[in-house]
């Protein structure tokens, strides 16, 4: 039926990490941001702008670390389809008739 392979926890891992980064792009975020009005004064916009800033570099490092993960999946998942290959051909060299 359904076997746990490493090729198939490979594949749950991406599923596991793309649902996740789903979820956190669309959850409602838990600092509220505050949008800029007329009435603003060059302190709250200054405040704005830093924790807008905040937000975009705490953005991109998640994107960093999301990423370094996908990369280390994929370098893993061509890593042990190499060595399945690698496998199967000893396993049919061995087991075929001269």
């Amino acid at each position: 039926m359904f076997e746990l392979t490493p090729q198939n926890i490979a594949i749950i891992a991406v599923i596991a990490i793309g649902a996740l980064a789903l979820w956190k792009m669309y959850k409602p975020s838990e600092q509220r941001v505050e949008y800029a009005q007329d009435d603003m004064s060059k302190d709250q916009l200054k405040a704005l702008v830093y924790s807008l800033a905040k937000i975009i570099k705490d953005s991109k490092a998640e994107d960093e670390v999301t990423n370094k993960r996908i990369e280390d999946l994929q370098y893993a998942d061509s890593l042990q389809r190499e060595q399945t290959k690698f496998l199967t051909a000893n396993v049919n060299k061995t087991t075929s008739v001269l």
